[in-house]
């Protein structure tokens, strides 16, 4: 088999785990309050990143092999809403042959999300960008399992996973193109150079006379780079799309993305502790297994200066990853995460909150920020 072939049934497989999840999710999860207003353009989406993904030509089949569902279509929802919030600060009128789904082929509920194709495909960008981000990761940080299955590198291999994520970048790239806008281009490029400097700064050595304060510092700009970075840029790209010379509206609308993005990780760090491996879909404090200070970890470093011996030498002595837990858990590390998030989830509130001529997206991005302190999985 050649390669292509096997590279176009890998994305289609991946590509199965992390979008069979948004026609299942089920509505009581906070976090996806959104998800029946913007279902009719996810659905789409789906639909068409497989059609960029999977060659009409493509041949050939690997070893059959099925993933769970997994993946929220979160950024792709985030940059929908922000889209049309953002057209309607601007009292933006999009003439029906522009309009990214034509009214008529949807459902009621999704009918006032009106967002133009451009700024469609912008939601289309950031979820390729986000899938191949994690396919690479996987293969960065030799993880075996992906939202509760084995991951693509542990059944092709890494070589075939890196060819996985460079083709789905490359498509993604292909699609920017098409957009023909130069500042939306370099905005949304910005994001894969972020995503190679978070993971820069996530493989680099702790200085040892760090201070806990310095350490956090650091933290959050690698967060912002590995995680916010996609949501903040897709954010401020629909919001050109919608007025390209009103840049106070691009910077809130990357202000809300950066600081959504942001509250986001945080909950993934605190429920690397607390949620169960099947709602995290990989094993419990995966994060400690693989040498990472989150911010929990940081925050507990202040009281035990243990912690900090261990994170030093990445927890990779006998026990470390083990030992450490057990003290982040009786710090107060936890709480000062969820504070950390509340913070980040008001600022993100307070961008919405500022967008004039507020509809349904906006509403449903502020109740997308305020979901971030009590998110389960």
């Amino acid at each position: 088999m050649g390669v292509l072939p096997k590279i176009n049934f890998a994305v289609r497989q991946l590509r199965k785990c992390s979008m069979t999840a948004t026609s299942s999710v089920s509505s009581s999860d906070p976090s996806l309050a959104s998800s029946a207003f913007v279902q009719d353009h996810v659905r789409q989406m789906q639909n068409d990143i497989m059609e960029q993904l999977i060659p009409q030509d493509a041949s050939g089949r690997m070893t059959h092999y099925y993933f769970q569902q997994g993946g929220k279509m979160l950024r792709p929802t985030v940059s929908l809403l922000m889209g049309n919030a953002c057209n309607s600060a601007m009292n933006r009128s999009i003439p029906e042959e522009q309009i990214a789904i034509p009214i008529s082929e949807r459902s009621a509920i999704s009918s006032h999300l009106i967002v133009c194709q451009n700024q469609y495909k912008i939601g289309m960008i950031a979820e390729m960008i986000h899938t191949a981000s994690l396919v690479h990761d996987d293969v960065i940080d030799e993880a075996n399992t992906r939202r509760g299955s084995a991951s693509v590198n542990a059944v092709w291999g890494n070589k075939m996973s890196v060819l996985v994520g460079d083709f789905i970048l490359a498509r993604a790239t292909q699609i920017l193109c098409s957009i023909g806008k130069p500042n939306v281009i370099a905005v949304m490029a910005s994001i894969i150079e972020d995503l190679v400097l978070g993971e820069f700064m996530q493989m680099s050595v702790t200085p040892s006379e760090a201070t806990p304060s310095q350490r956090m510092v650091a933290y959050i700009e690698k967060t912002h780079r590995k995680t916010a970075s996609l949501f903040a840029s897709s954010c401020r790209s629909t919001a050109i799309l919608a007025d390209s010379s009103n840049s106070n509206l691009h910077q809130t609308a990357y202000e809300y993305g950066r600081n959504l993005g942001i509250a986001f990780q945080l909950a993934d760090d605190l429920l690397d502790f607390i949620a169960t491996s099947d709602e995290m879909g990989k094993p419990v404090a995966a994060d400690l297994k693989l040498g990472l200070a989150t911010a929990p970890v940081l925050y507990a470093c202040e009281q035990y200066p243990e912690l900090t011996t261990m994170l030093l030498r990445k927890f990779k002595h006998e026990g470390d990853a083990e030992r450490a837990r057990d003290i982040v858990m009786n710090s107060d590390g936890m709480d000062k995460t969820r504070q950390l998030i509340d913070a980040y989830s008001q600022k993100a509130v307070e961008m919405a909150s500022s967008l004039p001529n507020r509809n349904e997206s906006t509403e449903q991005l502020i109740k997308l920020a305020l979901s971030q302190t009590d998110r389960k999985f």
